[in-house]
């Protein structure tokens, strides 16, 4: 099973708190998670693509760095780790796209590949004047198969004639062409975006759950597509660890970042107006602290290094789960605690 991290690619992570571990993230915090994981062992790296924050007292991704730019730097300064870059296909044209992961995919030696994202988040493209209107909602995976179809075509055969709903080439030209095969990440939950890498991409996120039973029922829809499609996915599984002493001091510390959630952030994340009354201020706080809104509902993996051992071994037995991909809270600190204390445990 590979092991792969959530690159700190945006300030404060994946957690909404001003209790949590507070960062901006900057090349030195890249280049750090990067050598560490190679170090440690870990299996790739993936930057994600976020192009507005949701403000509040702590910014969370107001602050973000270029996904392409980071890994064609961590291309040259690694030599092991696979990369993924995340494309946001309404910001870029899939030949050009092609051109990137093929010179990025150049840079690294093979050891690259890319995260597709379709675009469900309305504001950071409407700030930008490129939201091409809500039907979007409904079309953005036929919009995204025709994109993958054109960078496909690119990559093979160095040529494009492809003419669809959204995209028309005229004889497009790419060369040189990649030299290795350039892996597809996709996400998405719904029906049609599991049919969707199912037919098109090598891995999918999985909301990760901590509990085998509900993964497994995540693996076993995309299982089925994939047999459905006569193509091999994997499933990669996305978890926060909260590595301490004990259990009960890892569960202690997600309850205080609850207890001191950015209310604000979680909020503008959820989509609910900050100009409440005061009774339903205090109403939509109640609902924010039974919820897991403020860790972006991920699934945790919490406690000793053994008990995180464990639940991460019991896990990748799942049927269909090629990997897992994490996130920490103080990347450098986690990092250097879970290769020191987990990775070892695993191995054996």
């Amino acid at each position: 099973m590979q092991l792969g991290i959530f690159m700190p690619t945006m300030n404060n992570g994946w957690v909404f708190s001003t209790n949590s571990p507070q960062f901006i993230p900057d090349w030195f915090l890249m280049e750090q998670t990067a050598t560490k994981a190679e170090h440690y062992g870990f299996d790739f790296l993936l930057a994600p693509v976020k192009l507005r924050g949701f403000d509040g007292p702590t910014e969370p991704w107001n602050h973000t760095l270029d996904s392409f730019a980071v890994m064609a730097g961590l291309a040259v300064r690694t030599s092991r780790v696979k990369l993924y870059a995340s494309v946001a296909t309404l910001t870029t044209p899939p030949a050009l796209c092609a051109k990137q992961a093929a010179t990025i995919q150049d840079m690294a030696g093979g050891r690259f590949g890319l995260n597709i994202v379709t675009g469900w988040e309305k504001p950071e493209y409407t700030q930008m004047g490129i939201w091409p209107g809500d039907e979007h909602f409904a079309n953005r995976y036929d919009h995204a198969t025709e994109y993958v179809t054109v960078m496909k075509e690119l990559w093979e055969t160095g040529r494009s004639d492809f003419k669809g709903e959204f995209f028309q080439m005229d004889d497009c030209m790419l060369g040189p062409r990649p030299t290795h095969p350039i892996d597809l990440v996709c996400a998405g939950g719904s029906d049609r975006g599991i049919r969707f890498c199912a037919e098109l991409g090598d891995y999918q996120f999985l909301v990760g759950k901590p509990e085998v039973e509900d993964l497994r029922a995540q693996s076993d829809r995309l299982q089925q597509a994939a047999k459905v499609s006569g193509r091999e996915v994997g499933g990669y599984p996305l978890y926060t660890i909260v590595l301490r002493d004990s259990v009960a001091e890892a569960e202690e510390a997600v309850e205080s970042w609850r207890e001191h959630q950015d209310f604000e952030a979680v909020g503008n994340m959820m989509g609910i107006a900050s100009t409440d009354t005061s009774t339903d201020e205090a109403s939509t706080k109640n609902i924010m602290l039974g919820s897991d809104a403020f860790m972006f509902s991920i699934g945790r993996i919490v406690g000793d290094a053994k008990t995180v051992a464990d639940k991460i071994r019991e896990l990748s037995e799942v049927n269909g789960v090629s990997g897992m991909m994490l996130t920490f809270q103080d990347y450098l600190t986690d990092l250097d605690r879970f290769g020191k204390e987990v990775i070892p445990l695993l191995k054996q």
